[in-house]
């Protein structure tokens, strides 16, 4: 029983969140519409960028990361990183909303090779392995006349 009530509790919680953010959107219409924009050029700027400076061997078993030695330094960079990878992986689950326009399978890639966590690299290779992401990836760095990324599976 206990059960059943702390599902109705949640989705009380949750709908009123709901109704909330629907009522924030229509009252704030042109914010929302700024804030969708700007993100959404954000995005595409961002992700272009980092595919077009990540070496080409970087979705490889053998590329190994550099490490900072700074333990104090090494801590504040990995906290920035993973504080900037969460927030582009959310944008990117937001923008692959079928209707919702922007590139949102590659700014969760962005967001996971940005940030630290365990399965990281298996997870982004699982994403660069789909034939959209990995065309896509290619041809903007073929457009900024850098290799193309090499991967040890193959695409599907």
């Amino acid at each position: 029983m206990w059960l059943i009530d702390a599902l109705k509790t949640c989705w009380q919680v949750l709908s009123g969140w709901f109704i909330a953010l629907v009522q924030l959107i229509a009252d704030h219409w042109l914010f929302v519409g700024i804030f969708s924009g700007t993100s959404l050029v954000l995005s595409i700027v961002g992700c272009a960028a980092l595919i077009t400076f990540l070496p080409s061997d970087y979705f490889t078993e053998t590329k190994q990361g550099q490490h900072i030695k700074n333990p104090i330094l090494r801590i504040l960079v990995s906290l920035l990183k993973n504080l900037l990878g969460a927030v582009l992986i959310i944008v990117g689950a937001l923008l692959a909303v079928p209707g919702v326009p922007g590139q949102g399978l590659l700014t969760i890639l962005t967001g996971l090779i940005i940030s630290d966590f365990p399965g990281k690299k298996r997870l982004a290779r699982r994403i660069i392995r789909m034939r959209a992401v990995f065309t896509a990836a290619n041809k903007i760095r073929e457009n900024f006349k850098r290799p193309p990324l090499l991967l040890d599976e193959k695409v599907e």
